[in-house]
């Protein structure tokens, strides 16, 4: 691979001269960089960007940081992530919170990191921050000054989902949750219970399950055995539900009919269940947008900011039961 040296050693100039001219320096003729650069193309030169990124301190790159690049969840987020950031000429680089794609942070080959992953631990985002790494964290639960957080508005959704099972004759609920140490699943579970005293003294009851579709089937074996009778299930996420359907399905019982179902997030396999599932929505391309958006402000202006991407209903068939 050929280096400055070679080139200004075919040019017959200084590496200084070379230098400025591939920069686009105007301490250089328009002739000389013009020679320069197609004896550069010549020798296929390619830039050290390594060197570049310790001269600049600067990459005009972001780091992404997600659980696992799988479903449709992931692929709008990231998708406004990057358009956006590209408005900015700014890069995406997704990576999983491996030790190794954290240490992009510390060495500086980012300008900054948007974390969506929550099993990034805390205690690394917490020295990145204080060590004045621009981070937006796509959930909440840490709470630094120097770090923004664009995060979904959990406790509205959650106050829609039962509101909608009580407008549908609900009078019992049932609450399939996701993982005990999951921020999201922690908010969306609180604002329930608290919506649901609103309407009812029964108790509540909680099923601890992962926000998977296993989960759900395997929460479908307890549900199975209750009561069903105006029973109000909300699962805290799609995936879960779509799960549920499934499991019960081995037991003949059908959201819309024996039960109400209601999920969270709007996954698109929610429009092909029979019946279609109720859930709450909001715009996840609007949500990368948004993290792209602060990321960019805390590079150019320092500004440390929390934003709030707010939720809907979309009610389908799996809450319109006649019992």
């Amino acid at each position: 691979m050929s280096g400055i040296k070679d080139i200004a050693k075919k040019a017959g100039v200084s590496i200084s001269t070379v230098s400025y001219a591939l920069n686009g320096s105007d301490k250089v003729s328009e002739k000389t960089r013009n020679r320069i650069t197609k004896i550069a193309n010549e020798l296929n030169y390619t830039p050290n960007l390594a060197g570049k990124t310790l001269k600049r301190q600067k990459t005009n790159i972001i780091g992404v940081y997600v659980h696992d690049f799988s479903g449709y969840f992931y692929s709008h987020v990231v998708d406004g992530i990057s358009s956006t950031l590209k408005k900015f000429g700014y890069e995406t680089i997704i990576c999983t919170g491996g030790s190794q794609a954290r240490l992009f942070i510390p060495q500086r080959l980012v300008d900054g990191a948007i974390i969506i992953d929550p099993n990034f631990p805390d205690e690394d985002i917490v020295k990145y921050s204080e060590q004045d790494y621009k981070i937006v964290l796509m959930w909440g639960g840490i709470s630094v000054p120097s770090i923004s957080h664009v995060v979904v508005n959990n406790a509205q959704g959650a106050r829609q989902a039962i509101d909608a099972l009580h407008n549908s004759g609900a009078e019992n609920y049932l609450i399939v949750t996701g993982p005990t140490n999951s921020y999201d699943s922690q908010q969306r579970l609180q604002a329930s219970l608290s919506e649901i005293q609103k309407f009812s003294n029964n108790p509540v009851t909680v099923l601890s399950s992962n926000f998977t579709i296993d989960g759900g089937i395997e929460m479908a074996k307890y549900i199975a055995k209750q009561d069903l009778k105006k029973l109000g299930v909300f699962c805290l996420n799609d995936e879960m539900a779509i799960g549920l359907y499934e499991g019960l399905a081995k037991f003949k019982i059908k959201a819309g009919h024996d039960l109400r179902i209601i999920g969270f997030d709007n996954d698109q396999i929610g429009q092909f269940l029979d019946p279609q599932l109720s859930t709450i929505d909001y715009s996840k391309r609007q949500w990368g947008e948004r993290a792209a958006e602060t990321i960019m402000s805390m590079i150019q202006d320092g500004k440390v900011q929390n934003k709030i991407i707010k939720t809907r209903l979309i009610k389908k068939a799996s809450i319109i039961s006649p019992n």
